[in-house]
């Protein structure tokens, strides 16, 4: 008698869900107990309630078919050893061979039964371009003889001919037989069935074709095989139901009893409590909107476009929330709540919305809450959890489970979630599955990098269509993403909703009647914080313009002369060879100081380890702040009610402090530079922060003066939203200069011979993802507004920016390779995409004190021995990483390899920076970088 067939040995740790039942009397998980648990799984993880739900059953219950073989029987056990070739051993061609039977007996129509073999075939790698795969590897696998397949199919047929009947009979089918099975998969029509669907017949035999491929195929694909994948992995590693499905979410309540205390507290000023109003009116107008939205609009996909300032972050969270629990009401399942923002620096500062004992108070380390990006420790903790006593097995689980996205609300970043989509690795597509009936914020979508809008448009045509979510698109310009789509605004429909029949509204917080809805156009008239004005620079690309740049000299003349001698002043240079430069010659103007070696002071005495400091970073801030102003932490910024107090030296030559932001430091040290940013911004301090445009979504900062290089329209209106923001300076007290810096090396700005750092970021042929003639068309439109020395803040942020996309559409310059691979199915070809684009990267560990380079030895040592305890230290170090362009790296052949193995050699590529060597690192003339300023800097942000 043969011993049960089974699916893998199982691992001994708790909790351990498997039942006797499903167990052999040794302890192994049976195969039939594996299939039949993943197929429930995927089954629920999948969602439709359709005819399609058959055959995602079906895929998942002959996953693992090709593990009844005698080869692979002998492989799993432990006390055997296989002694055929080692490809017999495999299991996933013959299990996609059994699901292209099963899914032809159902008569699945070509695209899910296509789509459910490729996602078996496939389902412990990733997704392979789909016309080439089926035509070249599956068909020639399945042909008449091939040897892999004809030995596995007759090993079956020897040795567990009931066993496979029995697996077989866990799918849909009626009364399937392993006779049938086997009959049919010797004949040859297995080949030119899939052939038929992939290639095209030629003289000389097939070519192929996408051509062929059934529609939407791509979108089918993905989601079978993410939820398969998801079912497997989670099933293999023991994971217990609840914990898969059973999501902690985040309430809309506590956003109300919030907003409803803040409401009830003094204000200090008209400003301000007009402002509050303002915000509030337009939240509650927005939840009304959702209401419309989701019962008369075909579309799912629902635009929020408000000013800066206005509160889009409380308003979109509202909306969503409202949104789920409407839709939830038909439900038992949690729809997750997915919020992307474009930058991962912006994250850490909405995730403290969430963290705040005054709202949630959310631990990203439980569930509730998971925050997702390349930095973070992404787990999702079950059950009562410790961080000092917790095993490894369940260490690895939070972190399957983190990455899974199975939590009811994940803060993350535009790459984890488009990329996800775009030929996602095997560990990336087991997040996918979370999308289903989602409700997803893109909040400001326009700075995904444009060369990538034709195919996202394609990606939420997916999200919404394949996984039935809803999205909500948050902007402060007009949403030229979406433009061209069928969208709904929740502002226009909570205008129109009648509240006095609507269930929803009734059930809801009391809506005060002195806050009516209002046109959305209003809301932008009526938030008339700065004013612009186009400097000629930004206009010298115009036909019939010579063009002139700023030089730096002469820019930091203008910046010095706009700040008042309380007042603060942003200026947000393209690249960060640009910020240096500007950064350089302002310190060395008389009466300013750069508060970066004061920073330094700080960290350098308490011997900080910014992997794990011993002061947060507001401790960090207090202390420098303490040090470098006369005025103390408790004082109130200065704001319109105060704005014409008069600072201590009137005659010009008050104190300037001076800081400098980009991509290039620890984010550590980024938290305390915007934390002090925003104290000196408003402070009765003279106050200077030279920045790349990292700063410009989402970071809440408000200066009275902002100096902006040329830049796409939708970019210097999110630059504006760093002013003025919350009418500090009063009513239109801000102002917006935009101009054209020049080259750091150009000897003559006025008649320049060098390109400036604004083409070596947006123009086509500098980079691959520029667009030919950007700078110029930029140009054009802002020569179109009129009164270029006082330009209105709608005029600019609505007129001007809709004028912009149009311009982009007429030109038809959005790249539609993207698109097109999503069309043919190219996921091996989507997969080397990335969104960041530009040149690589690799991440560096750098220590700026003894306590941090103390912390990287503890990482380096294990790795460089391989041993796995430093991969989990490196998990804490997310506060020491900084990224730099391959080309520095290369041009710094003396900076170590964390592991301590040479350089093009297979291992851990991530470096480390502990002073000397070939680099540099301080937080005054900006950050990590060469001895010698690289080339690259011209690129970079």
């Amino acid at each position: 008698m043969h011993p049960p067939l089974i699916s893998h040995p199982t691992r001994d740790e708790d909790p351990v869900t498997y039942t006797d039942e499903q167990l052999t009397p040794r302890g192994d998980l049976r195969l039939t107990a594996h299939n039949h648990t993943v197929a429930d799984r995927a089954v629920q993880l999948y969602g439709e309630k359709d005819k399609s739900v058959e055959y995602i059953q079906t895929a998942a219950a002959l996953h693992d078919f090709g593990k009844a073989t005698p080869q692979f029987q002998a492989h799993v056990r432990p006390n055997e050893t296989a002694t055929c070739p080692e490809e017999e051993t495999t299991h996933a061609r013959l299990g996609a061979l059994a699901t292209w039977y099963a899914l032809g007996e159902l008569d699945a129509p070509d695209r899910d039964r296509l789509a459910g073999t490729l996602a078996v075939a496939r389902h412990h790698q990733a997704l392979p371009n789909a016309a080439q795969y089926t035509a070249e590897t599956l068909a020639r696998a399945f042909e008449e003889g091939a040897g892999v397949i004809q030995a596995q199919l007759n090993g079956i047929a020897e040795m567990w001919p009931e066993a496979a009947t029995s697996l077989l009979k866990q799918t849909p089918l009626s009364n399937p037989s392993w006779d049938d099975f086997y009959t049919w998969a010797l004949s040859a029509d297995v080949s030119s069935e899939l052939r038929g669907l992939s290639a095209r017949s030629t003289l000389s035999g097939y070519k192929i074709t996408q051509n062929s491929l059934p529609d939407r195929l791509y979108d089918r694909t993905l989601r079978y095989w993410s939820a398969l994948t998801l079912a497997d992995k989670s099933h293999a590693m023991d994971i217990p139901d609840d914990w898969l499905f059973d999501l902690d979410t985040l309430d809309r309540e506590t956003i109300e009893d919030y907003i409803a205390e803040l409401r009830d507290g003094r204000t200090e000023n008209s400003l301000e409590a007009r402002l509050n109003d303002e915000r509030e009116r337009a939240r509650r107008q927005a939840v009304r909107g959702v209401h419309e939205w989701l019962a008369d609009s075909t579309s799912r996909i629902a635009t929020l476009t408000l000013p800066t300032g206005l509160g889009k972050t409380f308003t979109g969270l509202s909306a969503a929330f409202e949104t789920r629990d409407i839709l939830s009401d038909d439900s038992e399942a949690t729809r997750p709540i997915v919020y992307a923002l474009p930058y991962t620096s912006i994250i850490e500062q909405t995730r403290e919305i969430f963290e705040d004992p005054s709202l949630w108070g959310a631990d990203p380390q439980l569930s509730a809450l998971t925050v997702h990006h390349y930095l973070s420790e992404t787990v999702v903790h079950h059950d009562e959890y410790s961080a000092t006593d917790t095993a490894d097995t369940d260490d690895e689980t939070a972190e399957f489970l983190g990455e899974a996205w199975r939590d009811g609300t994940v803060l993350t970043t535009f790459v984890q979630l488009f990329e996800s989509l775009t030929g996602p690795t095997n560990r990336q597509g087991v997040k996918l599955p979370s999308l289903e009936s989602s409700i997803i914020i893109l909040d400001e979508p326009q700075a995904l990098s444009k060369d990538w809008w034709n195919g996202i448009v394609r990606l939420l045509d997916i999200i919404t269509s394949e996984y039935n979510a809803r999205i909500i698109a948050m902007t402060a310009t007009q949403p030229g993403l979406v433009r061209n789509i069928q969208t709904d605004s929740l502002l226009q429909a909570g205008r129109a909703h009648d509240t006095s029949d609507c269930t929803y509204c009734q059930q809801g917080p009391t809506y005060e009647t002195s806050l009516p809805p209002t046109a959305k156009e209003t809301y932008f008239e009526d938030a008339e914080r700065v004013r612009y004005t186009i400097d000629p620079t930004a206009l010298s690309r115009t036909h019939g313009r010579d063009e002139t740049h700023v030089g730096y000299n002469s820019a930091a003349d203008r910046i010095l002369d706009a700040t008042d001698d309380d007042g603060s002043t942003l200026a947000i240079c393209n690249t960060i060879g640009s910020s240096r430069e500007l950064t350089d010659v302002l310190r060395m103007r008389p009466m300013v100081t750069h508060i970066g070696e004061v920073i330094e002071d700080v960290l350098e005495e308490h011997n900080l380890n910014a992997a794990d400091p011993t002061l947060t970073t507001a401790d960090i801030v207090d202390e420098v702040l303490a040090r470098v102003t006369s005025h103390s932490k408790t004082e109130t910024p200065k704001h319109a009610s105060n704005s014409s107090q008069q600072a201590d030296d009137s005659s010009g030559t008050a104190k300037t402090h001076l800081l400098t932001l980009n991509s290039r430091y620890r984010p550590f040290d980024r938290e305390i530079l915007i934390k002090l940013s925003d104290h000196l911004s408003t402070s009765d301090d003279r106050f200077i922060l030279v920045s790349t445009q990292a700063i410009e979504a989402g970071v809440d900062l408000s200066f009275e003066t902002v100096f902006r290089d040329i830049a796409p329209l939708d970019s210097i209106v999110q630059a504006a939203g760093r002013c003025n923001r919350s009418y500090e300076w009063g009513t239109n007290g801000g102002r917006v200069i935009v101009w054209m810096l020049a080259d750091p090396s150009a000897e003559t700005p006025d008649d320049p011979n060098v390109e400036p750092p604004a083409y070596h970021v947006y123009e086509k042929g500098a980079t691959e993802d520029g667009i030919p003639g950007h700078i110029e068309l930029i140009a054009d439109v802002l020569d179109q507004v009129p009164d270029h020395t006082d330009v209105a803040d709608a005029t600019l942020s609505k007129v001007a920016v809709s004028s912009y996309f149009e311009a982009l559409d007429e030109k038809s310059l959005w790249n539609g390779d993207l698109r097109d691979a999503i069309d043919n199915a190219n996921a091996s070809w989507l997969g080397r995409q990335s969104l960041i684009g530009g040149i690589p990267t690799f991440d560096v560990l750098v220590g700026q004190t003894d306590a941090d380079e103390t912390a990287i030895k503890r990482i380096s040592e294990p790795l460089s021995c391989g041993n796995p305890a430093g991969f989990d230290r490196l998990q804490d170090a997310s506060g020491l990483r900084v990224s730099l362009p391959k080309p520095v790296i290369e041009d710094a052949p003396r900076v170590p390899r964390i592991d301590r193995q040479e350089r093009n050699t297979e291992g851990v590529q991530l470096f480390q920076f502990c002073g000397g060597s070939d680099l540099e690192y301080d937080l005054v003339s900006g950050g990590l970088q060469l001895t010698d300023n690289s080339v690259s800097d011209r690129f970079t942000l």
